[in-house]
């Protein structure tokens, strides 16, 4: 070989040479800023992780010790069995005293105030429920009174959850994306160093990495829509639960009736028994005695039609809003049902409620999910479109056009601010959670609108004007329409 071809393939070893030192040095720095990426996302982003994924487990176990509560409630019919409940609620609640001590103990210094106000949140709910234990049996384990009594304790504490997850999250984006964007420039750099041959390797190496970096965001969004979804099922059967007490109250009234009726006639007859076996009847007390018999019958029956109408409505109802089962329904029938089961709730308003709808609408759809519909916008009525005790009224409006429901729903209430016109459906959104609003209810109607029932809502409102919801529905609901949660 010559000494000229010896220089060239010297050059090219140089040239070769230092391309790969280039590639070389170039991989090294952008590993090495891969493992600083990944060091301060194991050091700052996983405990962030970590908090949310706690703060998690005690909202859910918190809602197990509401569950127990509610057990006690409904099923404690003496002492023994009302004990036997108390002792799955102390479990419970030990159990979220616990997890929030280990919360507050992994937790930032920024945090362990808001934790510290969840705990004395918690182990003040924690009294009230032993002193409305106390009441419950003393009453004599009448659950609607007892219920009433504590509605609305806990709200300190799920404020106090709320804001826990809300922080340990938003922090955890944040780091995220730091850690990210680390690791994207560090790649980056080296992908710049790597030769043609090696780019589909290191391609394949950032994808990994960043598939490494966002899995655990994804999975938190994931449980934080697993919690939202947990807190719009508490919301229904919130309402479900109102409805049951409001049911009770109405029933109260008729039964006291009948049970007053029942004991005067049984009176009357041991009367009549006794004149006759001594043969000192006269025609006058047997005149008197069946005029007597007849006002009770009357009454018996009348109260006893009133106690079978209310349960067949709030039966129908009920059993459509747990399992939500599609079937065919007269539409007319089935709201004049849903109001009501509600009127238990409706009566401490001077609400009146008017329904416009043929008789002869026929749907195939989802009753328990238009209940739920209805329910959520009378109650938001209620709540939000009046003063306490002011007079107003209600009107839903129902127009079939073709294999289409136009349902207009209005209030004379008094309107929404302009600024919130387009907030009203968003979760989580209200202007009374100073007064326990959870910022749900409308954000369910909007979803089981759309998806489960296949139609769309429009809003309309001025203040002082009130609020008016276009509604429209198909008459038959399409078989690809998203089913209801939990089907």
């Amino acid at each position: 070989m010559s000494q000229a071809a010896k220089q060239i393939f010297r050059n090219l070893l140089l040239i070769a040479a230092l391309a790969f030192g280039l590639i070389g040095g170039a991989t090294l720095y952008g590993g090495h800023g891969l493992w600083k990426a990944l060091e301060r996302f194991s050091q700052e982003a996983l405990p962030d992780h970590d908090r949310a994924e706690r703060a998690l487990d005690v909202a859910i176990e918190f809602k197990w010790q509401v569950q127990e509560w509610k057990n006690l409630l409904l099923r404690s019919s003496d002492a023994a069995s009302s004990a036997e409940h108390w002792q799955a609620v102390l479990a419970r609640q030990q159990a979220v005293q616990s997890g929030l001590q280990a919360l507050r103990a992994a937790a930032a210094e920024a945090d362990r105030s808001a934790i510290d106000a969840a705990i004395q949140s918690h182990l003040a709910l924690s009294q009230v429920y032993a002193q409305a234990r106390v009441r419950f049996e003393a009453d004599g384990f009448r659950p609607q009174q007892t219920d009433a009594s504590i509605r609305g304790a806990d709200r300190p504490l799920l404020a106090a959850l709320e804001l826990i997850s809300d922080r340990a999250a938003e922090r955890a984006k944040r780091t995220d994306a730091e850690a990210e964007a680390s690791a994207k420039r560090a790649i980056t750099l080296a992908l710049l160093g790597l030769a043609a041959g090696l780019l589909g390797g290191m391609t394949t190496f950032f994808v990994m990495i960043r598939r490494a970096v966002l899995r655990p965001t994804e999975r938190v969004f994931t449980q934080l829509a697993a919690t939202s979804e947990l807190l719009v099922q508490s919301e229904r059967m919130a309402s479900l639960g109102g409805m049951v007490a409001g049911v009770a109250h109405e029933i109260n009234t008729p039964v006291g009736i009948s049970l007053t009726c029942a004991t005067t006639l049984q009176q009357a007859t041991q009367d009549v028994s006794n004149q006759m076996a001594a043969g000192t009847i006269k025609k006058q007390a047997l005149q008197d005695y069946l005029k007597l018999a007849g006002e009770c019958t009357d009454l018996l029956a009348s109260n006893a039609n009133r106690v079978a109408k209310l349960v067949r409505s709030f039966k129908q109802v009920a059993v459509d809003q747990t399992s939500e089962a599609r079937r065919r329904f007269l539409l007319r029938a089935y709201i004049l049902e849903v109001i009501q089961s509600l009127q238990g709730e409706l009566k401490r308003s001077a609400l009146q409620i008017e329904v416009h709808c043929p008789d002869g609408i026929e749907m195939d759809s989802y009753p328990g999910a238009l209940a739920q519909v209805l329910t959520n916008l009378l109650l938001n009525v209620q709540r939000h479109a009046f003063d306490e005790g002011q007079a107003g009224s209600v009107s839903i409006e129902i127009l079939q056009v073709g294999e289409q429901l136009e349902l207009v729903f209005t209030d004379t209430g008094r309107g929404i601010a302009p600024e919130h016109l387009d907030k009203v459906f968003d979760p989580f959104f209200t202007t009374q959670r100073h007064a326990g609003g959870s910022g749900l209810g409308l954000n369910i109607v909007y979803n089981l609108l759309t998806n489960t029932l296949a139609g769309q809502v429009r809003l309309r409102s001025q203040l002082g004007q009130g609020t008016q919801f276009l509604i429209s529905l198909p008459r038959v609901t399409p078989e690809a329409a998203k089913r209801p949660a939990g089907t």
